[in-house]
């Protein structure tokens, strides 16, 4: 690694500041060696703690997690992806399809085995209430259960397409986290301390973190239209809820979550086609093709569209650019987001994967956006082997 490291932080930093953001905790690794962990705290922000083992709500950066998890488990226990659910969870062939006739919402009934492949692949009809009209409408008719009341009823809200027609991000790995739960008949977070946290040395990631963890919990933000930040931490319970949310519910730090990412780059460059790793990588949806995220609740997220003009799939709990990307990301990279701003990249091909972690809503801000953009273009600029 580069001996101005020192050069970088300096850089990030300034750049962060430019963006007027409140704190970000980031880091680079490669398959060998974890090269920076930074932090970058605004001045104007008086109160930011300057500890570098900040405690971060990682929403759907669970989500890779727990595809794993998923993978190693079905390995151990000798199960195939396209076996139906149903068989560990039978309430699953409970879920109808809901659609749109006119102004009413009809259901009927789902014919289709909703399998692991399914779930895994975001292929299963599930929806998220802020990303999908129909379940927008239920939940605003009080018809289903929000997500956040932090147990699992939020998993009964409907399908909205017939599994295996199309990609669409939603709950799924919700019901993949219960899957697991029930095969191998401990919770959630015991499968992850077995299969991640003990193996590599995973300190505080967990779905269950105690209460030391917790009073290191960073701050979570909320961006005003005109800029302003509120501090909304204690309004928001993702990743402090007794149900072990496999799509949302893990905490982390930036030293650990490195780790995990560090764990997949050495996973590809094994280069064993079968390794559960490599599965992760590969497109998983053939041709479907992932669609632009709308937002239904513009205090959540903000409308997205993913590297436009660039050519995507999904693996499993990645999504994948199948181009370049202008940063200097490597086609056939893995990344994903969680809806705190917080985001990740795995780039196998240069060796190189990152990650810049905050607190802040709605998802998607510009702002945020641009400094992760920032952030990665100057990892290049320092990494990028010539």
């Amino acid at each position: 690694p580069p001996n101005h490291m020192n050069d970088l932080g300096e850089e990030i930093n300034k750049a962060f500041l430019k963006f007027n953001i409140p704190f970000v905790d980031y880091g680079i690794t490669s398959s060998d060696s974890i090269f920076l962990e930074g932090i970058f705290r605004n001045p104007k922000f008086q109160n930011l703690s300057q500890d570098k083992n900040s405690l971060f709500r990682m929403a759907s950066m669970t989500k890779p997690i727990t595809a794993y998890l998923t993978l190693a488990l079905l390995d151990d226990y000798k199960i195939d992806f396209h076996e139906s659910v149903s068989t560990y969870l039978p309430e699953i062939n409970n879920l109808k399809i809901a659609y749109k006739e006119g102004d009413s919402i009809k259901y009927k009934k789902n014919n289709v085995p909703i399998t692991f492949h399914h779930l895994l692949s975001c292929t299963s009809g599930n929806a998220y209430e802020h990303h999908d009209p129909i379940i927008s409408e239920l939940l605003s008719k009080k018809e289903i259960a929000p997500m956040k009341i932090g147990d699992d009823s939020f998993l009964q809200a409907p399908l909205v397409f017939t599994p295996g027609s199309r990609w669409g991000y939603g709950i799924s790995y919700g019901w993949l986290g219960k899957a697991i739960e029930a095969i191998s008949k401990v919770s959630l977070d015991e499968n992850l301390q077995k299969y991640l946290c003990q193996p590599l040395g995973l300190e505080q990631t967990s779905f269950n973190p105690s209460q030391a963890n917790r009073d290191m919990l960073a701050p979570l933000y909320f961006r005003e239209s005109d800029g302003a930040y509120l501090d909304i931490s204690s309004k928001i319970t993702i990743g402090l809820n007794r149900f072990h949310y496999g799509g949302g519910g893990l905490t982390s730090t930036l030293s650990d979550y490195l780790k995990f990412l560090q764990f997949l780059l050495k996973g590809i460059k094994s280069n064993v086609p079968s390794s559960t790793v490599s599965k992760m990588f590969r497109n998983q949806i053939g041709n479907m093709g992932v669609s632009t995220l709308k937002s239904y609740n513009k205090t959540l997220v903000d409308d997205y569209e993913m590297y436009p003009n660039i050519e995507k799939t999904w693996g499993y709990g990645l999504l994948l650019n199948n181009q370049p990307l202008i940063t200097g990301r490597s086609a056939d990279s893995g990344s994903w987001v969680g809806l705190l701003n917080t985001y990740f990249w795995v780039d196998h091909r240069n060796d190189l994967a990152g990650v810049f972690l905050t607190q802040v809503l709605p998802c998607y801000t510009p702002s945020l956006l641009k400094a992760f953009q920032a952030f990665e273009e100057l990892t290049y600029k320092y990494f990028k082997k010539s």
